[in-house]
């Protein structure tokens, strides 16, 4: 016991605490008793694959038109030319899911609980798969973190980032959305870019081959967070033709990347070829992307769902990215790239906004990445004067309560999950709860115009 206690370093203690918290948490809310909770809304398009194809043997759904058993389901699919109907995201998360679903399901069948794929065996099994995701998205950034900065900025960082994002409601409230698998996974990614950097071996080739692979299985533009390989240890234009001659020379390992993230992909290929006749198809269909019109300035600073509004926390990570030349030199370029291409893209989405959520849900993805310059800005300033130290880690401290208090009123209520404007914000600001006139002052997006492009506050 005493060997053990002598290696928990402050940034393991972190990570500790932070599973702690979580199996508190969401004990305390046992979420999976309740009804409507666990698998719902998007997570209900992201499960449905499991219970369709391994409980009712039938991936068209076509059992849902006449249904007349005893097992209980909820699936939404839309019925395509072919007369079967079809999920409308992939099924990555499903892929994530299932570890945890087949012991829920023999659980269920061994102690009288409806096997339908919905009762709480399952509900508990999809809250608890996120909390071990979670647990090991922090194991590997706390990796990521410590081969740049100390252990003090290292085990801070875990901290702003589970408390003062909303990355503690998706791992709590919202387990089951697919943001904490995302989360892992390009930590998991980021970390053995810069493996693979420091020594070019097959099994981390192997792993960033699975890894994107997955990655663009459960959200198809996370893929470019492969720009953080492409541009790692990329510090100057004439680094190009040292960086070509690099993937060149290891032809094998790329070859090896690409492969495997098409074979992950092999699945969902026949899935959308077995239910629409074609391997490639959109499910979104009316759904889509304004390029031409990002909604950039909404989607970081608007009341109803700016990023840094909700995550204040995360202003130091974007102006931290200039820092980066100084504590991470190499993972500066793409990081850079990313971030830009990325608040471009989502931002782009018709709802910009994202549906009901807390805040910018899109971003959680990515927090590994933002992490780096978040650390970066950190250890600068810490290292100034008193002068400078004491106002940051005022304002800094501030910044993660914030986000604390952000989470709970979006629990009580007293933040909307599609319509905040200014004045609701500063109604709920010092409350607990809503006020009686908050709802009057909330205005809720014109979902219809948004889909033509037309809706932007």
């Amino acid at each position: 016991m005493n060997k053990i206690i002598s290696k928990l370093t402050f940034s393991k203690l972190i990570v500790l605490l932070i599973l702690t918290g979580l199996l508190i948490i969401n004990n305390n809310l046992s979420y999976w008793k309740k009804e409507n909770r666990v698998i719902i809304w998007d997570v209900v398009s992201y499960y449905g694959y499991l219970p369709a194809a391994f409980i009712f043997d039938d991936l068209t759904m076509k059992f849902t038109e006449d249904y007349k058993g005893d097992k209980k389901f909820t699936i939404w699919a839309k019925k395509t030319d072919t007369g079967n109907y079809v999920l409308k995201t992939s099924m990555g998360p499903a892929i994530l899911y299932s570890p945890f679903f087949f012991p829920a399901h023999s659980y269920a069948q061994k102690y009288g609980y409806n096997t339908g794929g919905y009762s709480e065996p399952y509900k508990f099994a999809l809250t608890l798969s996120s909390v071990f995701y979670v647990f090991i998205g922090f194991i590997f950034l706390r990796k990521l973190l410590l081969k740049f900065y100390s252990e003090l900025t290292t085990g801070i960082v875990l901290i702003a980032l589970f408390l003062g994002t909303n990355l503690l409601w998706y791992s709590s409230y919202e387990a089951a959305m697919p943001h904490t698998q995302s989360f892992m996974l390009l930590t998991l990614f980021i970390y053995y870019s810069i493996k693979w950097h420091e020594k070019r071996k097959l099994k981390y080739a192997f792993i960033l081959g699975i890894s994107i692979g997955l990655i663009s299985l459960i959200r198809p533009t996370n893929i470019l967070i492969a720009l953080f390989f492409i541009f790692y240890n990329f510090t100057k234009l004439s680094d190009t033709k040292k960086q070509i001659n690099l993937f060149l020379k290891n032809y094998k390992h790329i070859i090896l990347i690409i492969l495997l993230t098409f074979i992950i992909w092999i699945p969902q290929f026949l899935y959308w070829k077995k239910v629409t006749g074609h391997y490639l198809y959109f499910s979104y269909t009316d759904e889509g992307f304004f390029f031409n019109n990002p909604q950039i300035l909404n989607g970081l600073f608007s009341f109803r769902k700016g990023m840094l509004i909700y995550a204040p926390v995360l202003i130091f990570s974007l102006i931290g990215i200039p820092v980066l030349l100084k504590k991470a030199k190499p993972s500066f370029i793409g990081i850079s790239i990313f971030t830009i291409l990325n608040i471009y893209i989502i931002f782009s989405w018709w709802a910009w906004w994202y549906g009901g959520s807390l805040g910018q849900r899109a971003f959680i993805d990515s927090y590994a990445i933002l992490a780096l310059p978040l650390a970066a800005i950190f250890e600068y300033l810490i290292k100034q004067r008193k002068l400078v130290i004491i106002p940051f880690l005022v304002i800094f401290s501030l910044t993660i309560l914030m986000g604390v208090y952000h989470t709970y009123l979006y629990k009580t209520g007293a933040i909307h999950w599609d319509g905040m404007t200014k004045e609701a914000y500063f109604d709920s600001f010092g409350r607990l709860k809503p006020s009686g006139k908050f709802y009057t002052l909330i205005k809720q997006p014109d979902y219809e115009a948004a889909l033509k492009g037309t809706e932007i506050y």
